[in-house]
């Protein structure tokens, strides 16, 4: 029986030149989401203010100029994928036009140990808003990113509790998300960006590295 063929050093370089390259190339951690109005960041930076005031260190609050309805996560992304994201976020667009979003209530995630995350729920077009959170995941399925599963919550986070808080100032927390005013406003979603988030020491910066929009609506007769 004849023995296996030794692989020739030249290839094995080559293989090895390539994980290399591979191990060392500049990823990007990425995500695409729907951007705010600064108005409505104002008015939800208030309400991060309204709670903050109640929380007494216990809660790392989102900074409102970061605020953005995430429509999918991308995780740490080499930099040579980003042409096919943008082309696979074009195509998704391509069918949607713009539509009216409105801040609705205050809402939490918890598990076992109670209130982890504080989140603002959005109403108003919200069927038009999955639909459009489905092609996009659609898309981005097919250039090589993991299909979503889970079913789509659209929300803007507001903040997540530290792990060391006790029980009771949990439940005072939750007390005052309960009790807090919802201010009014509502929005209308013309694009969707694709943004890239850079952790630095006063917490993470985010870079939008293109935008998509939608169609127009069509004029009312």
């Amino acid at each position: 029986m004849p023995l296996p063929a030794r692989p020739s050093l030249g290839r094995m370089h080559a293989s090895i030149y390539v994980e290399m390259t591979e191990l060392n190339e500049k990823t990007h951690r990425l995500f695409v989401a729907c951007e705010l109005p600064e108005d409505v960041r104002h008015s939800v930076g208030g309400l991060v203010d309204s709670l903050r005031k109640q929380s007494d260190g216990a809660v790392r609050w989102v900074n409102p100029d970061s605020l953005h309805l995430t429509l999918k996560f991308l995780g740490e992304v080499p930099e040579r994928q980003i042409p096919a994201i943008k082309v696979a976020l074009q195509e998704a667009v391509v069918r949607h036009s713009e539509f009216f979003l409105e801040l609705a209530n205050i809402g939490t995630f918890g598990g076992r140990e109670g209130l982890r995350v504080m989140w603002a729920a959005v109403a108003g077009d919200v069927l038009r808003l999955e639909a459009l959170a489905r092609d996009v995941n659609r898309a981005l399925s097919v250039v090589g990113f993991e299909a979503e599963t889970r079913p789509f919550r659209p929300h803007l986070t507001l903040g997540r509790v530290n792990n060391e808080i006790a029980t009771r100032q949990r439940a005072e927390l939750e007390v005052a998300v309960g009790k807090v005013e919802i201010p009014e406003c509502d929005w209308s979603t013309k694009e969707i960006s694709l943004v890239r988030s850079r952790l630095q020491p006063g917490g993470a910066r985010q870079d939008i590295l293109a935008t998509f929009p939608l169609r127009a609506p069509l004029p009312q007769s």
